[in-house]
């Protein structure tokens, strides 16, 4: 696994104290009070102490379900990469290890993380075994890998047809080895629905549909469905979907109007997630320099929203905490005692 040393502590997800005090419901003197019983060390940047990757996996002390999600809709321009890449960092400043995995030719992902995927094997030279898939794998910051994509993924389809791949054991056999590193694995697919991104809906426990208020993103939804039916049918699958709104503006009336056609769609009934993400200028900026809305600690609305999605979407909660702290059976060791 190769890995990003210099640029890394840049890139390192990181929250303020504030944010898990008000994620905790408790003070931030009792936030202080259980990292100082723990022996945990945390960074400053000013005036504000925050938490990375080492310092909330042992405070929180997840056990997190693992999953595997890959966020796709036929439909260019929603958000699937910015949503994704803010998932994982999102998730990494809970303490999970995450692996992203850059399915698209376009290799946005990887550029969002400042990779140069020259450097470094991708999925189409996994699947031809011209490299290991440790070799395919580079260390963004602590707790958070990448395997690349560059033009050349643009034939995988070709590939996967050609070399009779079977699509339902496709990336279990690519990542069988490793999985077990990561509690989440998330897929940035292309916006279509050729071979390489059945695969990964075959493999995905959650396929993720960023929405826009707009009509040809109610379209790219709508075959979206008709894939996964396809799919549960032809292999016995229940493969689990879900839908947020994306780039949501309170000011425009087809935000409304694409709020109101999901809560009165009855083939969405539990699968609308709560959680809404606004559009805003910070996203296009914090893409631009290669970083995730969870690289500073300034205040951020679109930080907000994107922690509330993650903590819906991967089940981050308290309750976690609590029934880890009666697992265990250590109630001085509970993070709200």
């Amino acid at each position: 696994m190769e890995s990003l040393n210099n640029n890394n502590q840049n890139r390192q997800p990181k929250r303020a104290i504030s944010d898990f005090a008000e994620f905790l419901g408790i003070s931030m003197q009792a936030v202080h009070k259980q990292l100082k019983n723990k022996n945990i060390t945390c960074e400053k940047m000013g005036n504000k102490t925050y938490l990375t990757f080492d310092s909330s996996r042992k405070l929180f002390n997840f056990n997190f379900k693992q999953k595997k999600i890959a966020v796709q809709i036929v439909k260019g321009g929603t958000g699937k990469t910015t949503t994704i890449n803010n998932i994982a960092n999102c998730a990494n400043t809970y303490g999970a290890r995450v692996l992203l995995i850059d399915a698209d030719p376009q290799g946005n992902l990887t550029d969002a993380n400042g990779i140069d995927a020259e450097q470094y094997p991708v999925l189409i030279d996994l699947l031809k075994s011209d490299a290991t898939i440790q070799q395919s794998i580079v260390n963004v910051s602590e707790g958070l890998d990448i395997i690349p994509s560059r033009i050349e993924n643009v034939i995988l389809d070709n590939e996967i047809v050609n070399g009779r791949y079977p699509l339902d054991k496709l990336y279990k056999n690519l990542l069988g080895s490793i999985e077990h590193n990561y509690d989440f694995i998330c897929i940035d697919c292309p916006p279509t629905m050729g071979q390489a991104v059945t695969a990964a809906s075959l493999y995905a426990d959650t396929i993720l549909a960023p929405l826009n208020p707009d009509k040809f993103s109610a379209k790219g939804l709508k075959i979206l469905k008709q894939e996964i039916d396809t799919l549960n049918k032809r292999f016995n699958k229940k493969i689990e979907y879900k839908v947020f709104l994306n780039k949501f503006s309170g000011k425009t009336i087809l935000s409304d109007k694409a709020i109101m056609t999901l809560i009165s769609d009855p083939e969405l009934e539990g699968k609308v997630l709560s959680t809404t993400v606004q559009f805003a200028q910070e996203i296009p900026n914090i893409t631009d320099e290669n970083k995730s809305a969870f690289s500073h600690l300034k205040k951020s609305l679109v930080r907000d929203d994107f922690d509330r999605l993650t903590r819906e979407l991967l089940d981050i909660s308290l309750d976690l905490i609590i029934k880890e702290a009666k697992s265990k059976n250590t109630e001085d060791d509970a993070i709200l005692a």
